[in-house]
């Protein structure tokens, strides 16, 4: 099975970016507008080693998630 992201520190592997979302906890996003089309969203493992995924930006608008902390 493919494996969407991996902890490098202890090996935890997401299959999913579903998985990835439901077993890690957000930290926050790191914006680069409006000099690249992305922004990086930071997420904590479970071992507390800080992954990054990518998300798009739209019509030069950030996608904002909402933080449930």
């Amino acid at each position: 099975m493919k494996i969407y992201k991996k902890c490098k520190k202890c090996g935890n592997e997401f299959h999913t970016e579903e998985e990835f979302i439901a077993k890690t906890k957000f930290v926050g996003i790191q914006s680069f507008a409006p000099y690249n089309l992305f922004s990086l969203e930071l997420r904590d493992c479970s071992c507390n080693t800080t992954l990054a995924r990518r998300l798009p930006i739209l019509n030069q608008e950030p996608v904002l998630i909402p933080s449930f902390a």
